[in-house]
């Protein structure tokens, strides 16, 4: 990092430090919306800034959406990133080896589709996966490791890797999943999504927490109202929070954070917690972001992304929200 580079961070660490430093012990008949929504965009101004810096973090969440049976997996991550500009590799560590589920059963009810010609069921298993984002589009590209689970309990495994590439554009109104909800789990990023015309606070009994509810959003065209418990002796960090689609009557997502530490005056969860409504949840873990340049990791996600795919993969792109798909010869 070059000392220019050097002098901004010094520049803005010292502004979010003093930010902080100035915050009363208050209660919510003191406070206003846009007093939050300003230490909101303090905080996720530096994360947004042209600064490269970088993260690792782990997370259990189910193996299979479809199927709890299928039982955990754990994703080792590593993103870094400036500005708009996020790369980011996943390596997958399976907890409980695939089941047998016979047919019409699992939470979606496993189909013909889902079994081979010997009646053994398909249970597709990531392996790595890698993420480039700008502005303008999010590039996914996963590999892919079949299995072939018999009613006896035994398993095959594929001889080649499966790959496949998904592509979304800004305007599709999709972009890096993986990364914004990192950034919730962290506690961090939610600035995005509060619409500072409309915020109304109130004091939690018998806790130090305010209770912000506000109309908002979690990407384009999803509307809805958070729900935050932020804490006031923190510079209003977001403790707890829930998000409702307008029209639905329960959390889409719920997220809680813990753990929460300051380290290079930034200020973030070290665990997380997402649930989302179909009883999804996601644990994150051993968070731990920091000021640098992953030169490495950036140039092995670019090397990765830009080679070209191997035969038999597809190519899903998310055009205005309308898949497209092609196989590569």
């Amino acid at each position: 990092m070059n000392i220019i580079k050097i002098f901004r961070v010094q520049q803005l660490l010292l502004l979010y430090s003093l930010t902080i430093s100035v915050l009363p012990d208050c209660y919510a008949s003191e406070l206003t919306g846009a007093e939050i929504l300003n230490s909101f965009k303090n905080r996720d101004g530096f994360l947004k800034s042209e600064i490269p810096k970088l993260a690792t973090f782990k997370m259990v969440t189910h193996a299979s959406m479809f199927d709890p049976n299928q039982g955990q997996m754990l994703k080792d991550c590593a993103v870094t990133w400036e500005g708009d500009n996020v790369k980011m590799k996943i390596v997958y560590d399976y907890l409980h080896d695939p089941v047998y589920v016979p047919p019409g059963t699992g939470r979606y009810a496993y189909q013909s589709i889902d079994y081979d010609k010997d009646r053994r069921l398909i249970v597709w298993r990531y392996l790595e996966t890698y993420i480039i984002s700008t502005s303008e589009k999010t590039e996914v590209l996963d590999k892919l490791q079949r299995l072939n689970v018999s009613p006896d309990g035994s398993i095959e495994k594929a001889e080649s890797i499966s790959t496949a590439k998904h592509v979304y554009h800004t305007k599709s109104g999709i972009s890096s999943g993986e990364f914004k909800y990192f950034l919730l789990a962290s506690g961090l990023g939610f600035s995005d999504f509060i619409e500072a015309n409309d915020i109304n606070l109130a004091k939690l009994p018998d806790t130090k927490f305010i209770e912000v509810n506000s109309r908002g959003n979690f990407g384009k065209d999803s509307k809805g109202i958070w729900k935050l418990d932020v804490d006031p002796n923190s510079d209003f960090f977001v403790r707890n929070a829930s998000y409702t689609f307008d029209g639905m009557n329960r959390p889409s997502k719920v997220v809680s954070t813990s753990d929460i530490v300051k380290k290079n005056g930034l200020e973030y969860a070290r665990e997380g917690r997402i649930v989302f409504s179909d009883s999804t949840v996601r644990d994150y873990m051993n968070i731990d972001i920091s000021i640098a340049d992953n030169k490495q990791l950036r140039q092995e996600v670019e090397r990765i992304m830009g080679s070209p795919l191997p035969s038999g993969s597809e190519i899903i792109d998310f055009n205005e929200g309308k898949p497209t798909r092609m196989k590569i010869k």
